[in-house]
Formats: C-alpha cells, sequence, structure tokens
C-alpha cells in the first residue's frame, strides 16, 4: 500500500513539473515580435523616412550645431534648453524641464495605450571642455561627445519630427526624455522616474553603438580603498607600519578572488585601476589607496566579490596594523527581469535590427545605460543603439554619419510597431 501511494505521488509531482515547464514554455512562446516587414513598407513608414532622406543635411547641420554645445554631467543646462523648444516646436502636447533638469516632452495617445519612455542622455564625459568644434571628414563627424550621446538625442528629435510631419496618430501616450547625469550613475532618469506618479511599461534607451540591444542591468560594486599609518621617516621607518605594503598586499590577494565568466547573466570582473600613496621619497606613507572597478550581471555574485574585497582588506589591515577605510558601492545594483530575453519588447527590437540588416547585432544582458533606470526598477527596458562610433569618451570621439540615419529608421520602427 505504501509502495502504492509513493508512486502515486511520484506521478502527480512530475505531472505538476511538467505543466509547470509548459507554462514557462508557453510564456515566453507566447511573446511575438511585433515588428512585420510591412510596417516599413507601409505608406506612413515611407512617408516618414522621406521626411527624413529630405533633410538629411540639416540633420547633419542640427548634430554639429548640438554637439558644440558643451555639457559635462552637471552642466547641461544650454543643451536642455535648446532641446526643449525643439520639442515645443514639433508640436509635442507638453514639454518642460523637470526640477532635476530632464527634458521631458509628452505625447499624447487615445490613453487606452500603454505609457512608453524614449531616452537619450544630454551630458558627456568631458568636464572643462567649454569649447567644441565639429570636424567633418567624409562618412565622419569628429569632436568629443559626437556619438555618446548628441548622436541619440538627435535621432530623438527628428523622429518626432519626422513622425508629426507624417500625421502618426497612436493609442500609446510617449514620453520623450533627454536627461541629465547618465555618465554619473543614471541620475536624470532615476530622479525622474522616482518623481513621477505615472506608471510606465517600457523604457527604450537610446545610447551605444548601433547594434547593441541590452536588456540587462549591469551592477557596479566598486569603490576606493584607503589604508592609513603613523608615518616616519626612513631612518626610524624599521618596525612601522606602511600603508603602501598594505595596498600591494591587499592588491594581490584581490586579484585570486575567483569570478565567472559565464553564463553572460552572471558575467562578473573587476580591475584595479589607481594606485597611490605618500608625499615624498624619504618617508612611510601615512596614506595610501587604491580603487578598483567591479560590475556583474548578477547582484548575489556582485554582493559576494565586493564582501570578499572587504574581507581581504580588514584581514590586510589587521595583519599590517594600518587603518583601514573601505567605500563600494552598494546602490547599483544588477538586475536581469525574467523572461527579458524572450519578452515582446526584445523580439521585436530584434526583428528590426534583422531587417535592416545592422551588422555587429550584439544582444546583451550586461546594460549600462539609462535602461538600468528602468530595469532596476521591474520596468521592462532595453537599450538600442545609435549609430557607430570610435574613441567613446576621448577627444578624438567620432561617428559616422550614414548610420545615424540607420538609427533613426530603427527608432520610427520601434515607435511604429508598438503603437
Amino acid at each position: 500500500m505504501r509502495r502504492f501511494i509513493m508512486k502515486k505521488i511520484i506521478t502527480l509531482l512530475v505531472f505538476v513539473a511538467f505543466i509547470f515547464l509548459a507554462a514557462i514554455s508557453s510564456t515566453q512562446q507566447s511573446e511575438k515580435s511585433l515588428f512585420k516587414p510591412e510596417i516599413a513598407s507601409s505608406p506612413l513608414a515611407q512617408k516618414i523616412f522621406s521626411f527624413i532622406e529630405k533633410n538629411r543635411e540639416a540633420i547633419i547641420e542640427e548634430w554639429i550645431y548640438l554637439t558644440e554645445i558643451p555639457a559635462p554631467s552637471g552642466h547641461e543646462e544650454k543643451r536642455a534648453k535648446y532641446i526643449e523648444e525643439q520639442f515645443e516646436a514639433a508640436g509635442l502636447d507638453e514639454t518642460y524641464i523637470d526640477e532635476f533638469g530632464n527634458v521631458v516632452g509628452i505625447w499624447k495617445g487615445t490613453n487606452q495605450g500603454k505609457n512608453i519612455i524614449f531616452a537619450a542622455h544630454m551630458d558627456t564625459v568631458f568636464q572643462g571642455v567649454w569649447e567644441i568644434k565639429v570636424t567633418r571628414e567624409e562618412n565622419l563627424l569628429k569632436a568629443p561627445g559626437v556619438g555618446d550621446d548628441t548622436s541619440s538625442c538627435i535621432n530623438l528629435l527628428w523622429s518626432i519630427r519626422a513622425l508629426k510631419d507624417a500625421g502618426f496618430k497612436h493609442a500609446n501616450n510617449y514620453y520623450f526624455l533627454a536627461t541629465v547625469g547618465e555618465e554619473i550613475g543614471f541620475r536624470g532618469l532615476r530622479l525622474f522616474l522616482d518623481d513621477s506618479k505615472e506608471k510606465f511599461d517600457m523604457l527604450i534607451a537610446l545610447d551605444a553603438n548601433l547594434g547593441s540591444l541590452s536588456y540587462g542591468a549591469l551592477g557596479f560594486g566598486g569603490g576606493r580603498v584607503v589604508f592609513r599609518g603613523p608615518g616616519a621617516h626612513t631612518m626610524n621607518s624599521r618596525g612601522v607600519p606602511n600603508p603602501n605594503l598594505a595596498v600591494a598586499k591587499a592588491i594581490d590577494r584581490i586579484y585570486n578572488i575567483s569570478v565567472p565568466a559565464e553564463p553572460p547573466e552572471k558575467y562578473t570582473i573587476y580591475n584595479v585601476g589607481m594606485i597611490g600613496g605618500g608625499k615624498v621619497n624619504n618617508a612611510v606613507s601615512q596614506e595610501s589607496f587604491f580603487s578598483i572597478d567591479l560590475r556583474s550581471g548578477d547582484q548575489a555574485e556582485l554582493a559576494k566579490a565586493a564582501r570578499q574585497i572587504e574581507e581581504i582588506c580588514r584581514q590586510v589591515a589587521d595583519e599590517m596594523e594600518v587603518e583601514v577605510e573601505i567605500s563600494l558601492n552598494k546602490n547599483a545594483r544588477a538586475r536581469q527581469l525574467p523572461g527579458a530575453r524572450h519578452s515582446t519588447l526584445v523580439r521585436t527590437a530584434e526583428d528590426i535590427l534583422k531587417f535592416l540588416k545592422v551588422k555587429d547585432l550584439e544582444i546583451d544582458p550586461l546594460g549600462s545605460t539609462d535602461a538600468n533606470a528602468g530595469i532596476e526598477r521591474g520596468i521592462p527596458s532595453i537599450n538600442l543603439g545609435r549609430t557607430y562610433c570610435r574613441y567613446n569618451h576621448s577627444l578624438r570621439e567620432e561617428a559616422e554619419i550614414e548610420g545615424l540615419f540607420v538609427g533613426m529608421k530603427q527608432d520610427i520602427l520601434m515607435i511604429l510597431s508598438l503603437n
């Protein structure tokens, strides 16, 4: 009798497991792409693309103009004012600069659709660079910030204008954002989302190279470690704790920490980028430091590595009889939304990129853009590229002109498909 009951229980458990796995498979399969080639060949799309082609030189000229407005993180005001004026001139229903400095343009639908954000960031990494001159050479524009992320701002502006010119009607409410502080931790979009009373259904950030499609939030756990000691002249230094030696020992042990490279969702990596200490050659340092960059697509792996780094540094401090101050980032958490890879949003974007024959298509769970702000809050979010760029974050940054127009088609087809 007992054997009979156990057999029944096992059979029931197998059946439940089968139903559960079938439900997961069905959910993944049910999320289909919204893009169809007919959307791109429709009279509406052709009218939109014709408008863009007709304004090709005007688009390039405005791209140059906007690039030459300096906008280092924290100083985006002039660029924001210009973009707000252009949002208003394009005829969006509501335009304003919020209290955080983001430019917001709202294009209302029938109120029966979804609330969808398209975001491009205004800020650049070039602190102290107040004079920018763009150089045009054949298919390239060259200047700091020309690609990252000024090109996305231009994509956003001209996509809106083209859609408006074609008389695009839609059910969704579109929130077009030009954000501040992306380069310093997605600050602007995080603040906008936390402050907003609206519930957002999707978020599409525009950043990175064309062909990039990311759907996960890369977590950041790095920071700075400082060791301190009493210091002493070399002649009196025998037996005196040396913070420089503590830095060396800590770094050596940290590089023995094992972190995963596979699967992509758990990819984790670290790097000691800076070290320093001491003020003169003939004295033991009183204060020495190193910085560490730690990144992961998995929060548990991120926390585990950070914990190991802290343990090593405290152990070294005890051994060397020095003080230690550890400041690691605990706010930029890694997150992967369940089923994101097979979601409607990702599949739609993937099909559009394939239709446009975009080279170097890369679908990646390790995003580090404004899309992270949405993913952190449980909003289905992706990042799409803008054009092909080289030497990002350097003064010799350059971006391809033709790629911009492909990126614009990508954005427009995304909006048409989601409608």
